[in-house]
Order: C-alpha cells, then sequence, then structure tokens
C-alpha cells in the first residue's frame, strides 16, 4: 500500500477535493481496501490507523453508477467494498451565519461541508441516525455523539419534525 498511498499522495490537494469529475482512468483492478458498516478503514484485513491516510483515500473516493465504489487518480481507478455509508460526520457547529442558522458538518475526509440544498440531510433508511449527502455519489453518516447532538437542533411545527440550516429546511418526519 505505501507505493499506492505515494503516488497519490502527491497528486491530491490537502484543503480540498480534488477534480475527481475529469478523471476517468481505465479499471486497474479490484484493491484490497474495505470500509466496514462502521465506517472503518481495512487493507488486507488489517485497520487503516493512520488518520490522514483515511482522509487522503476519502478524497479521492467516488461512488459511480454501477453503484460501486472506487478510488480515482489521474491514472488509476481501483474498486473497493464498502459496507453501508463509506463516510462519517464526525463533528458538527451550530453557528449564526448571516443572520440564518447554519449547521457545518466535518467529515472524516476533513472537510466541511454546510447543510444545504447542496448537501442535504435524510433520515437513513431502517435505522437510527441521519447521513449527509456529498459529492460524487458518497453520503457521509452521522456518527452516534454527531446524531445525538443534531437532535437537539431538531423543531417541530404542525407538518412535524424539521432542521433548518441555510435558509433551507429539511423535513424529517
Amino acid at each position: 500500500m505505501t507505493g499506492f498511498y505515494q503516488r497519490i499522495e502527491g497528486q491530491v490537494g490537502s484543503a480540498k477535493l480534488p477534480p475527481l469529475e475529469r478523471w476517468s482512468p481505465d479499471l486497474s483492478g479490484d484493491i484490497d481496501i474495505r470500509i466496514d458498516s462502521e465506517g472503518r478503514w481495512f487493507h488486507q484485513g488489517a485497520r487503516i490507523e493512520r488518520a490522514s491516510l483515511v482522509s487522503l483515500f476519502a478524497r479521492i473516493l467516488r461512488r459511480e453508477s454501477d453503484l460501486d465504489y472506487y478510488l480515482v487518480t489521474p491514472q488509476e481507478k481501483w474498486r473497493i467494498q464498502v459496507q453501508g455509508y463509506p463516510l462519517r460526520v464526525v463533528a458538527l457547529e451550530h453557528l449564526l451565519v448571516a443572520g440564518q442558522v447554519t449547521i457545518r458538518a466535518t467529515v472524516n475526509n476533513d472537510l466541511a461541508y454546510t447543510l444545504s440544498n447542496a448537501y442535504p440531510i435524510a433520515l437513513c433508511p431502517n435505522d437510527e441516525g441521519a447521513f449527509l449527502q456529498l459529492d460524487y455519489g458518497l453520503c457521509a453518516k452521522l456518527d452516534r455523539p454527531t446524531w445525538y447532538q443534531l437532535c437537539q437542533w431538531v423543531e417541530t411545527d404542525a407538518e412535524g419534525l424539521y432542521l433548518d440550516s441555510a435558509g433551507t429546511r429539511f423535513r424529517l418526519s
């Protein structure tokens, strides 16, 4: 894995997502990387403990129309296995921005997303919790502490439960 990591380290910026939509290499094959149902990353059965490595891989991850997940660089495309949601929301902030309530979510790819029309939140089907829809067909599930934190901000009206963020009302009923 060291060689793969070194090849992509220089191709991916650390502050934002790379332009995955412009990268379309041929499939390089399957790589023994798996994300379990708790959002933990494994390589050849061993847990990847380095947060910086998980963050790097998470920034080059996309889900394609075949519903499979791929790690993509300009020259390589590797299929990986994902059980459930590939990313995790690990922190939430409840802010007032330009007079509007805004909720910002930090994901384990080291990026922050504002709950909005661009990044909507939805309840997990048949499961406790919620997930945030992200770029490139990905979703990030709220971990247990952020789920409980979010529940504190939920409001109710005649139509049921809702959450406001960045001028958008998300119905949770």
